[in-house]
């Protein structure tokens, strides 16, 4: 080989080399930069956007970044260096997790933070790399989330390049007072006052205004709404006291005093001792408003049609109510940055109006009462028709309050000198008009004195106080403003009537009518459209004309927080918002209604005053039966067969001349005996009857009970815990299984009777002591003191001290707003009080301005608390309170401790509530006039008085249940109970197992239950709930099929709009258990469920529907009202008989009026698809209605029969046959039970409105107590057309001997007309109507004799205008045909002249089928960006492979053109 050619070898084995070197050198710096100096991608999952953006804006490494991803977001995971995934709100599946563990195995690095079931629990790290960043959290602020992203790329991706050694867990300031300067807090009040005076934020002698809470920690960088509220207050003249602590603001409360509390709410005020701040927010009468921060864009927030739901409508609106915060006013929204980072801020236009707002509660605490203008709104019937309110004799109430008043220094120039001049008054100058009254309008309006708004006073008005949106709905549902209903013209313009009666500076004005039409229903629940013009005017007149300090609705209920639109966390198009904001707005509300008091409080942003219940009595009907039962009793004394069934035939001859075996659906053939069980039936049927607990005279206004009457209420309020206890604990003591609660009359000679006996005895001495209890319990002191020993809470400060020790992953982010806790009540101290994950401010780097304010650092260490982690204070919080540990104690005796306690507790609260039924009348008028003084009002549960006794005293402010956390534990049980009870009725009935059941969800129910018709649903399913560590149900799981022993039985759910809007939650937990039923494969017993799916998604494809929106919607099972509304919209067209002939109509009307899709889904929450009602409804077998109230029942509530009776029509019309009903009677809470409609229908009629005793007492009450009777009257009715076979011939023949023959010589009719014709003129009407639509064969003498009432009613005292014949020809002309001719024509006049109209009723279409289909779309998009990665590296080292390639390319050309 010759020399050049060797030298070439060479040459280019050198090039080789260098190549091969150069490749290998690439490639060891690409391993190496990728084990070293790598950026480190960071997965944030799950995280609020505050906190996340929080996290990322205080990361300072360029080699580290940060994503943000969904929970749903998993096969994105694996591209990470580190996962953390926010653990509240998590609603991940076993596939899910297996998933994780799965990425796990192959190197993933994952921690959950706050998890809140042990599934979730998921650490990947290692224990000490989880605990190091667990610690950051807990602490948060700007320096741990720094140090957070040093120690996850140094510790746990393990890069040592770039990776500076991170920061020891930095504490964080708490317990201190902050401001707009990040930079500066203050542990003492004085130095920050004096900090204030020196920046010219102090104003001398003004008022104080404190805040608390909020989403954002004020040392985090991200406090720009903080900021804003503050100075906006500042600005106004007020001074301010943010504070940020989580274990001392109760401290700060009382070292501020201020004169008004701001709470930025997620959860209870204080996190260790709610009781305490709400006893000192009352002792110094602070009132507590509560504005949110929602975590929505605000158009993301303002076209949602919820507003809110799940935890954090329960965190955020919920559980300040428990310490009796008002006015839930949305304030701030997330807002995105430049950046694409979420910032919190103040809406700016809602910042002025709070401004206004906290001014104006402030002024009627300076403002003599002489100076304060009240507008108080009333409800009303139409024309004649009386004041309404539930439970109340308004009126009397109303004057007597007016009165008090006056007493106290209001300015009531004017009022009437007599009760009845005010009544006369209210009626001629406060009238209520139907817009088909046209002649009743006309006269008012020349005669009845009522404000006149000019059509340009109007339109500026509506300009600076409704948004664009409501102008236009105004416009194209009414006309150009002012419309023409009330209206007149007047020198060539257009004038608008307001309603009202003033009286100095303190105006009545009736609540107009919601909505114009002739479906009234429909117009006081708002059905999707926005009220008429008179409406809005009566509001705005009061705010802008007549210049109010404060509005106030009188009694139960109107229809302002039923008007349509948002169901929380209201937007300025909200009609709620709109007519009542930036006004304080008091609500005079009775106990009996918790669920639709939570409307007034959310939807009208009311503090609610209430009121106490109709004192209660038995209904006195034991002598009816008397003979019958001792009949009964022989029968059980006999022996010997035939002389039994002897016996029998008489028990069965008295039932049947009683009527009892119509009620009952036996037979009525004298020669066959009833069978034991029927005789038992009957026997449990009389003694409910006589032991009914009744009311007869409403409650009026600042009037106690007479002295009867409070002795009957508190025996009905106390017997029935003490005997129920007392027979729990025989059972427990008893050797062998026993049964003594089931034969009522034995029950109640055992165990009620001596009930009532000792709270008889206790009531007249006013006390109960140690021995009285110890003997009426059968049991030695020492044995109660044991029991009380047993179960004495522990001590709750030690118990916490204990968790902290083994707690420390809990942090800031437990405030986060899906955070799960108890459902707490104001006495249970285990509600979690959340804040954002704080983050550290930089100390000041200035010498500090005197008096020096502490950096947030070195204020952290101020306080004692403050040395704690203050994350996990607030889990111990959270955590529940358990009784005194005893390992030696077994379950039996726990379980004998506790009844014993139930009854001890029971017999001992005898006195309490007595003073409080005594005290209650006195503290409503003055709870009232103290709100009006811009004061506290102390929080309460609701319920009737015997449901639930803490209801009173009243004066009280009322509150609902965390909706997470139902069904309860004890809701559970008992509902598994109840839908067990349902079963074997059905079986016994039927031989079978129902195929589909329907439940009602109501919101008052709801609340008082704490979920127990939403654990029958479940348990129906075959599901039961899955409970976190806190006590929420966040999930369920399938009960297996071998012990559940019986089909999986399918459901499908009605939902009133006040139960839709307090607990979508656990709709959306109803939906998932459905899907889940209905996913399952083939058991070994019949999956119903399944079933229905398919023959659902079967019918939907038949009616036109594609296959896939067919699977879709196979599984929807729930649903409500169309367009958001609160009612069926068929109310009314059931009582006007002249527009409808047949039953199908209202089915029709009913199923696409209630057929909207309420699956607790975003995105088709009231979803309309016009079949799928119908299909859902195929194989409904059972319809059941929950009734939980002992102030009404099936006939005394309309309610119950358009709900339960339009949902069996419906049943009815779609399936072919009538569905078995059932009433959930949850009255008793120690002895739910299911009753059937028919024999509840006889209960309560009975002891009722056929009950000469009841009648008695109602007729000597006022105009309200008569207008109930008449009520029911209508209601029979109404079930007559929903369900015939529950409303026999012989009740309408019973009802018409009460009233209209008046065969008990009761003065019916004197009575009626002394106090409410209109109610008499009503009663005869329905009655007639009932005749003339055929559902009463009435004879002509009864035909006749209620033809010849009706027109003397009318030629006495003028149509009504509110009755049947208000506008149904066809009655008139049936009436007119069945009295002379004389009285013919009078009767015809009369109505022609109601008719006459003065006025248009203005361009209103009349129709309860109109829907316009709403959707919500998700206008969030994420934006993703990458930072500097390994993919650069590599790319270098290909540029490098390829230069070196062309360059041994280069050469080797250039030494072939050498050569």
């Amino acid at each position: 080989m010759s020399a050049t050619k060797l030298r070439d070898l060479l040459r280019r084995r050198g090039l080789i080399a260098l190549l091969l070197a150069c490749l290998l050198v690439g490639i060891g710096g690409y391993l190496l930069w990728g084990h070293y100096g790598a950026p480190t991608r960071i997965a944030l999952v799950n995280f609020p956007g505050y906190m996340s953006s929080g996290i990322i804006r205080s990361n300072d490494s360029r080699h580290v970044s940060y994503d943000e991803l969904e929970q749903t977001e998993l096969d994105k995971l694996e591209d990470y260096d580190c996962v953390l995934t926010f653990g509240m709100g998590l609603k991940w599946t076993a596939e899910d997790r297996a998933k994780i563990a799965e990425q796990g195995k192959h190197g993933a690095k994952h921690l959950v933070l706050f998890a809140t079931t042990d599934e979730n629990n998921i650490n990947t790290l290692g224990s000490k790399e989880g605990k190091r960043i667990s610690e950051y959290f807990g602490s948060g602020n700007k320096a741990n989330y720094r140090s957070l992203a040093r120690y996850i790329r140094r510790y746990v991706d393990a890069k040592r390049w770039f990776a500076p050694e991170p920061d020891s867990v930095a504490p964080s300031a708490t317990d201190v007072y902050y401001h707009v300067d990040e930079s500066v807090a203050f542990a003492k009040l004085s130095d920050y006052e004096a900090y204030l005076k020196q920046q010219g934020y102090y104003h001398p002698g003004a008022k104080k205004v404190m805040l608390v809470g909020g989403l954002n920690d004020p040392f985090g960088g991200n406090k720009q709404n903080l900021d804003s509220i503050i100075m906006s207050l500042t600005r106004s003249g007020l001074n301010v006291y943010p504070v940020t602590s989580f274990s001392q603001r109760l401290r700060f409360l009382k070292e501020v005093s201020p004169d008004l509390l701001v709470h930025f709410p997620h959860g209870r005020i204080s996190m260790t001792g709610g009781d305490e701040v709400v006893a000192y927010l009352k002792e110094r009468n602070i009132p507590v408003l509560a504005p949110l921060t929602l975590m929505a864009g605000r158009q993301e927030w303002e076209s949602d049609p919820q507003g809110m739901m799940g935890s954090f409508l329960s965190q955020t609106i919920g559980m300040p109510e428990l310490d009796g915060a008002v006015y839930p006013y949305v304030l701030s929204t997330e807002e995105r940055d430049e950046e694409g980072l979420v910032m919190l801020r103040a809406i700016p236009e809602r910042l002025t109006r709070f401004t206004t707002l906290v001014h104006k509660f402030l002024t009627l605490q300076q403002k003599p009462n002489s100076e304060k203008r009240l507008a108080i709104y009333y409800f009303k019937g139409p024309g004649q028709e009386t004041l309404a309110a539930q439970g109340l004799e308004v009126v009397p109430s109303l004057y007597r309050f007016l009165r008090h008043l006056q007493s106290v220094g209001y300015d009531l120039t004017g009022l009437p000198e007599t009760q009845e001049a005010f009544a006369q008054q209210l009626m001629r100058e406060g009238p209520v008009i139907q817009d088909v009254s046209g002649g009743m309008m006309a006269d008012y309006l020349q005669h009845g004195h009522p404000a006149w708004v000019k059509r340009a006073e109007l339109d500026q008005w509506m300009q600076a106080d409704l948004s664009a949106q409501q102008l236009a709905e105004l416009k194209e549902k009414y006309g150009p403003a002012p419309g023409s209903y009330m209206t007149q013209q007047h020198s060539g313009d257009t004038e608008l009537a307001v309603t009202r009666i003033q009286y100095g500076k303190v105006v009545l004005l009736p609540q107009p009518m919601a909505g114009l039409g002739e479906d009234s229903f429909a117009i006081i629940h708002g059905a999707g459209a926005p009220p008429p013009y008179p409406y809005v005017a009566s509001y705005l007149w009061a705010r802008h004309a007549f210049d109010a300090d404060a509005l106030m609705h009188f009694g139960t209920h109107g229809s302002l927080e039923f008007t349509p639109r948002k169901q929380v966390a209201l937007s300025s198009s909200d009609w709620g918002e709109a007519l009542v904001a930036p006004l304080p707005h008091f609500y005079y509300y009775t106990i009996g209604n918790v669920g639709e008091s939570m409307m007034a409080k959310r939807r009208s942003y009311a503090s609610v005053v209430s009121y106490i219940t109709p004192p209660f009595d038995e209904s006195r009907t034991r002598h009816i039966f008397t003979e019958l039962q001792q009949a009964i009793e022989k029968y059980y004394e006999l022996k010997e067969p035939a002389a039994k069934e002897q016996q029998s035939l008489l028990v069965k001859r008295l039932a049947v001349g009683l009527g009892v075996h119509r009620d009952l659906r036996l037979d009525s053939v004298l020669t066959r005996p009833y069978e034991s069980k029927d005789i038992e039936r009957i026997d449990n049927f009389a003694e409910e009857i006589a032991s009914e607990k009744i009311t007869g005279q409403l409650y009026t206004t600042g009037v106690s009970y007479t002295p009867a009457k409070l002795q009957s209420t508190v025996i009905a309020m106390c017997s029935d815990p003490i005997a129920y206890a007392k027979a729990r604990l025989d059972r427990l003591r008893a050797a062998k299984p026993l049964d003594n609660t089931s034969d009522k009359r034995r029950f109640g000679q055992r165990y009620l009777q001596p009930a009532q006996q000792l709270v008889r005895q206790i009531f007249g001495a006013g006390r109960v002591d140690e021995a009285q209890v110890a003997r009426f319990a059968e049991l030695s002191p020492a044995e109660i003191a044991e029991a009380r020993r047993l179960t004495k809470p522990q001590d709750t400060e030690a118990m916490r001290a204990r968790m902290m020790a083994s707690r420390t992953q809990a942090g800031k982010q437990s405030a986060a707003p899906t955070a799960s806790a108890p459902a707490a009540q104001p006495k249970a101290d285990a509600t979690p009080q959340p804040k954002a994950a704080a983050t550290q401010a930089k100390p000041s780097t200035t010498t500090p301005p005197k008096p020096s304010a502490a950096s947030p650092q070195h204020a952290a260490t101020a306080a004692p608390s403050s040395k704690q982690p203050q994350g996990t204070a607030k889990v111990m919080h959270q955590m529940p309170v358990h009784s005194t540990p005893a390992a030696s104690v077994s379950k039996e005796q726990r379980e004998r401790a506790e009844v014993i306690m139930e009854l001890v507790k029971a017999i001992e609260s005898v006195p309490r509530y007595h003073q409080a039924i005594v005290a209650s009348p006195r503290l409503e008028l003055d709870a009232l006039v103290n709100a009006l003084a811009g004061g506290f009002t102390a929080p309460s549960p609701g319920g009737d008085v015997v449901a639930n006794p803490q209801t009173v005293p009243t004066g009280r402010n009322l509150y609902s249940v965390r909706a997470e956390s139902t069904p309860s534990q004890r809701a559970w049980s008992r509902g598994v109970q109840l839908a067990q009870q349902t079963l074997k009725a059905y079986r016994e009935q039927h031989g079978k197992y129902p195929t589909k059941v329907s439940y009602t969800f109501w919101s008052s129910e709801f609340v008082e239950t704490e979920g127990v018709t939403i654990a029958q649903v479940l348990y129906m399913l075959g599901v039961e709930p899955v409970r976190s560590q806190f006590g929420s149900v966040e999930d369920i799981r399938l009960i297996p099929a071998s012990e559940l022993g019986r089909p999986r039985i399918d459901v499908v759910v009605q939902t009133s709009g006040q139960f839709r809007d307090l607990a979508a939650s656990r709709l959306a937990l109803i939906t998932k258990a459905i899907e889940l039923v209905a996913a399952q494969g083939k058991e070994e017993q019949p999956n119903y469920v399944a079933e229905g799916s398919v023959a659902t998604e079967k019918e939907l494809v038949e009616q036109g529907l594609s296959p896939k929106e067919a699977r879709e919607l196979a599984n929807v099972r729930i649903f409500g009202g169309i367009n958001g509304m609160y009612g069926t919209g068929i109310q009314e067209m059931v009582t006007a008989g002249d527009k409808w002939d047949s039953e199908r109509e209202i089915a029709e009307v009913y199923l696409n009026n209630m057929g909207a899709a309420y699956t607790g889904k975003k995105e088709d929450w009231g979803r309309f698809v016009k079949p799928l009602f119908r299909a859902a409804l195929r194989n409904t077998d059972v319809v059941v209605q929950p009734r939980q109230n002992n102030t009404w029942g099936a006939l005394s509530l309309d309610h119950v029969y358009e709900f339960m009776g339009g949902l069996t029509l419906s049943v009815r019309q779609v399936t072919g046959k009538d569905p078995d009903t059932y009433l959930a009677d949850y009255r008793n809470h120690a002895n739910m039970h299911m009753q059937d409609l028919k024999e509840a229908i006889g209960v309560e009629s009975r002891s009722t409105v056929l009950n000469p005793a009841y009648v008695k007492e109602a007729l000597a009450g006022g105009a309200n107590s008569v207008a109930n009777i008449a009520e029911v009257v209508t209601n029979t009715y109404g079930w007559n057309v929903m369900k015939p076979e529950v409303i026999d011939k012989e009740l309408w023949d019973q009802l018409y001997d009460m009233y209209v023959r008046d065969v008990h010589q009761l003065g019916v009719a004197r009575s009626f007309e002394e106090k409410s014709p209109a109610a008499l003129e009503d009663l005869t009407a329905v009655m007639l109507e009932t005749i003339r639509k055929g559902m009463w064969q009435a004879s002509p003498e009864q035909v006749a004799t209620l033809a010849k009432h009706h027109t003397e009613l009318v030629a006495k005292y003028g149509p009504s205008g509110g009755s049947m014949t208000a506008d149904n020809r066809k009655l008139r002309s049936f009436i007119a045909q069945h009295v002379d001719t004389e009285a013919a024509k009078a009767f015809d006049k009369s109505m022609q002249q109601l008719d006459e109209s003065g006025t248009a009723t203005g361009p209103e279409a009349k129709s309860g089928m109109v829907m316009k289909k709403e959707t919500v779309r998700d206008q969030y998009a994420a934006s993703e960006s990458r930072s500097f990665s390994g993919l650069y590296v590599v790319a270098g080292v290909a540029v490098l492979f390829v230069g070196i390639l062309v360059l041994v390319r280069y050469r080797r050309r250039r030494d072939q053109d050498a050569a």
